[in-house]
């Protein structure tokens, strides 16, 4: 008779707060041999409008999710196995894939997962979080265009009586981190940056958001959520704000 093998996994996650770097060791035991795996982190986020509760699907199985992932939700950081990796979502209790996509993840690395456009047309976008050193006495902040039918947008942030703009950004494409000073009214304007030079306000600008704080040594992703074209309020087009930490 075969001898019973007992294995037993541990897996722990450290997420650095200044750096926004996920470091989880994985060992394995099996009899006296042991290795350790350092995994990667995944931040979940359903950037696509109207599309209800999704499942999210990992190589072709259903993960549990603590909360139902609708529209506008943010599921905090999960550990992920490196290496090549098929990511998708379902219609919550669906075995319909609505969209899938290979990704490569790095050891060590944290990433935030959208889920962007429509049912019908659901697409992914993966955006590497993890930073290097950074100033602990500024915030620090990006820019991501989730809005599948706008064009180039460009964030304006105001307050303290200073004014600063992020980079023109494409869908589903994200501007570099940039620190900027810690503030509790913060007001982001979001910019059609094909009419940036057009002197009428309200053609250029499309969405605001106001009193967002940005507190210092913490790290956040801004992104165009929505439809541009929508006049629903549910749907039509604004700004987020992640803490990834």
């Amino acid at each position: 008779m075969k001898k019973m093998i007992e294995k037993a996994i541990n897996l722990r996650m450290w997420l650095i707060l200044a750096i926004a770097a996920i470091s989880i060791s994985s060992c394995l035991k099996d009899d006296n041999n042991s290795y350790s795996v350092q995994v990667a982190g995944v931040a979940l986020i359903n950037a696509a409008p109207g599309s209800g509760a999704l499942d999210f699907i990992s190589d072709g199985n259903r993960n549990y999710l603590p909360t139902t992932f609708a529209y506008d939700t943010v599921l905090s950081y999960r550990s992920a196995y490196p290496g090549f990796r098929v990511f998708g979502v379902t219609l919550h209790n669906s075995n319909e894939l609505l969209g899938s996509q290979q990704f490569y993840l790095e050891p060590g690395v944290a990433y935030s997962l959208f889920v962007t456009d429509t049912i019908g047309d659901i697409k992914l976008a993966l955006l590497k979080d993890s930073l290097g050193d950074q100033d602990s006495t500024m915030a620090t902040i990006r820019f991501a265009n989730m809005s599948a039918d706008a064009p180039n947008l460009t964030l304006e942030l105001s307050g303290g009586g200073q004014t600063s703009s992020l980079e023109a950004v494409a869908y589903s494409k994200a501007s570099k981190f940039s620190s900027i000073a810690p503030g509790e009214d913060y007001t982001l304007k979001l910019i059609n940056s094909e009419t940036q030079k057009i002197n009428s306000e309200t053609q250029k600008v499309i969405a605001t958001k106001s009193a967002v704080t940005l507190k210092k040594a913490k790290i956040y992703t801004i992104w165009a959520k929505g439809i541009l074209s929508s006049t629903d309020s549910k749907t039509k087009i604004g700004l987020a704000v992640m803490e990834n930490e």
